[in-house]
């Protein structure tokens, strides 16, 4: 055997080459789909955590869920309001990147708050997919949709 082993030895060399070589190639494949893996997992996770905390606060604070911005005079609660709906066009953003099949629940809490989707008209600082989402909103705003107190 020993024999065998000292006439082939570099034959031997060159495939344990190769097989390193494929080994290093395999990694360079396989390790980058296993991280974005892993990143997609985790961003789906956070979220649904983002969501879970978007319907607690719905929960804490029902008021804000249906309530009309332009009957707001109360500048705390005009200010707690706009917050409200920040968070929920957060909560749409990461929901939406998560997974496309969000695009209808999120279409349907905003089209809740149409007068003040109406009544702002800035809405560049937004990701495209929550500004396809306000663009649908928007799309039905009537002039009574919009009451002025941007």
């Amino acid at each position: 055997m020993w024999d065998w082993l000292g006439r082939n030895s570099d034959r031997l060399q060159a495939l344990g080459g190769l097989v390193t070589a494929l080994a290093a190639l395999a990694a360079l494949i396989i390790v980058p789909m296993q991280i974005a893996s892993a990143d997609r997992i985790q961003r789906d996770q956070a979220a649904r955590d983002i969501y879970r905390e978007f319907l607690n606060l719905t929960v804490q604070r029902p008021e804000l869920a249906r309530a009309d911005y332009c009957a707001l005079k109360d500048p705390k609660e005009r200010t707690a309001y706009e917050a409200y709906v920040d968070y929920l066009l957060y909560t749409a953003e990461q929901l939406t990147e998560s997974s496309p099949d969000w695009r209808g629940p999120m279409a349907g809490y905003l089209a809740d708050h149409r007068g003040f989707i109406c009544s702002k008209a800035d809405w560049g600082d937004y990701s495209e997919g929550v500004a396809d989402l306000v663009k649908g909103v928007r799309a039905d705003c009537t002039p009574a949709d919009i009451c002025g107190q941007d």
